[in-house]
C-alpha cells in the first residue's frame, strides 16, 4: 500500500511510554487511531490528541474482536509485550509478563483472523536474545533457551505464525519522558537511593519511546509481512553507564548504585536475570528494511530530550 495512505490504526498498548508516542505521532501522520487504555482515565489524553479511546481487555479474543471490527481496523500494532521492561526493572513480574505474553498473543491472532485485519506489528523484545557475553547478535540469531526469554519468542513465533500477516520488532529497554520506570529512575538518582545496575560490564540495548513508535508506525505502512526487526539505538552499553549519563543529565556529580548482600533484598531474580544478560543487538534491518533512523541514536542525546520535556512539565525540578 501507499506509504502516506490513512490507515484505521488500533495501537495495543497505548498507555505505555512507546504506546501514548506511537498514538501521537501516528495522528501527525493522518492516520485514524483507535487506542486501547487501561480505564477511563486515559480518555482525556487520548481525545486530545485526536484518537479514539479503548476500555476493553485485549488479552480476551472476543472484546478485542469487537473493537477491531467497529473501528474497521486495517493495520494492528501491539505495544503491550514491552511493559515491564524499562530500566530499572523494579515493575519486572515475571508471571504478569507471562500472561501478557502468552494470553495476549493468542487472543491477538484469534481476533486479527476473524476482524479481517490485514496486517499486524507486533512488538516483542530484545533481551530474548538472553546472554550472549557480549558478542553482536542480529535477527538471524537464536532467541535464549532460558524459560524466561523463551517465553518472549514463543509469543512473538505465535503471532508471526497466524493467519493475518505480521511483523515482529524487537525492541530494546524502552525509556524517555513519559516512561514510568525513567521517571522513578530520575527520582531516586535525584534522592540519592542507591539503584541496582547489575553487573557493570555487561552490554544492553536501549531505544527512546519516540523512535519505538516512529518505527512500529513506518511497519504498519509498509507491512514487511514476516520480517523479524531489530528496534534498538546505536548505542548498546551497560546499565551503570546509562544511570550514570542520567545522573550527569541531572547535574549530579556521582549515583548510588546496589550493592552486597542488600541486592537479594531488593531486587527481584527476573531484574538480576536481565541485568546479567550481555548482548550488543544490531538494528541495520531496520534501517534497511523501514528506512528508520534513532532521532535518539544515543542515551546521551535521549536522556537530554527526557530532561528538557521533565522540565517543561515539572515532573521533575532541575
Amino acid at each position: 500500500m501507499e506509504n502516506n495512505a490513512s490507515l484505521n490504526l488500533v495501537i495495543l498498548g497505548a498507555d505505555t511510554a512507546a504506546g501514548r508516542e506511537t498514538v501521537r505521532q501516528a495522528v501527525v501522520r493522518g492516520h485514524h487511531v483507535t487506542a486501547f487504555v487501561r480505564g477511563s482515565d486515559h480518555a482525556a489524553w487520548v481525545r486530545e490528541a485526536g484518537a479514539l479511546p479503548a476500555y476493553s481487555d485485549s488479552t480476551r479474543a472476543g472484546e478485542l474482536k469487537s473493537i477491531l471490527t467497529m473501528a474497521q481496523a486495517n493495520a494492528i500494532i501491539d505495544l503491550s509485550p514491552t511493559e515491564g521492561y524499562g530500566f530499572p526493572l523494579r515493575s519486572a513480574d515475571e508471571h504478569a509478563i507471562e500472561r501478557i505474553l502468552t494470553r495476549g498473543a493468542t487472543a491477538l491472532v484469534e481476533a486479527a483472523a476473524e476482524a479481517g485485519a490485514p496486517f499486524v506489528v507486533y512488538v516483542s523484545s530484545a533481551v530474548l536474545y538472553g546472554d550472549q557475553h557480549g558478542a553482536a547478535v542480529d535477527e538471524h540469531s537464536h532467541a535464549h533457551p532460558d524459560p524466561l526469554f523463551r517465553t518472549l519468542a514463543q509469543a512473538e513465533k505465535h503471532v508471526l505464525g497466524g493467519s493475518v500477516p505480521a511483523c515482529a520488532l524487537r525492541a530494546g529497554f524502552v525509556y524517555g519522558p513519559g516512561d514510568a520506570a525513567t521517571t522513578e529512575l530520575g527520582e531516586a538518582l535525584r534522592h540519592s537511593r542507591a539503584i541496582y545496575v547489575g553487573d557493570g560490564h555487561a552490554t544492553h540495548n536501549w531505544i527512546h519511546a519516540a523512535d519505538l513508535a516512529a518505527a512500529a508506525i513506518l511497519a504498519a505502512e509498509q507491512r514487511p509481512a514476516g520480517a523479524i526487526l531489530n528496534v534498538v539505538d546505536d548505542e548498546p552499553t551497560s546499565a551503570a553507564a546509562f544511570a550514570a549519563t542520567m545522573g550527569k543529565v541531572l547535574g549530579l556529580e556521582e549515583v548510588s548504585t546496589l550493592t552486597g548482600f542488600m541486592i537479594q533484598f531488593r531486587t527481584t531474580p527476573m531484574q538480576r536475570a536481565l541485568l546479567a544478560a550481555s548482548a550488543k543487538v544490531q538494528n541495520g534491518a531496520a534501517k534497511q528494511t523501514l528506512g528508520w533512523s534513532p532521532r535518539y541514536p544515543s542515551q546521551k542525546a535521549g536522556l537530554d530530550q527526557t530532561f528538557l520535556h521533565w522540565r517543561a512539565e515539572m515532573q521533575i525540578k532541575a
